[in-house]
């Protein structure tokens, strides 16, 4: 089973409904909604899997299971993409 953490080369501060992270190696920031800083908050805080991301957010949100696995699958292969998590 695949364990994501935060990488090294970021920095991250919440703003209100919003986390803004800020990749120190390339200068740029990226923003995360409400639901993407539920997800980033709980990474920052231990390594996890995608399927205690789908529960966390489920316990929270109305949506179908499906569409939540999909819809933090493709926000975890951003943020691994940008290479602010990482696989462990």
């Amino acid at each position: 089973m695949i364990k994501y953490k935060i990488s090294g080369q970021q920095m991250s501060s919440n703003l209100g409904d919003e986390v803004v992270i800020l990749d120190h190696k390339k200068g740029f920031y990226y923003s995360l909604d409400n639901v993407g800083q539920m997800v980033w908050d709980y990474i920052q805080k231990q390594t996890t899997t995608l399927d205690e991301l789908v529960v966390l957010v489920e316990e929270k949100y109305d949506v179908k299971v499906e569409i939540l696995r999909t819809d933090i699958q493709e926000l975890l292969d951003d943020l691994l993409k940008e290479k602010l998590i990482e696989i462990v």
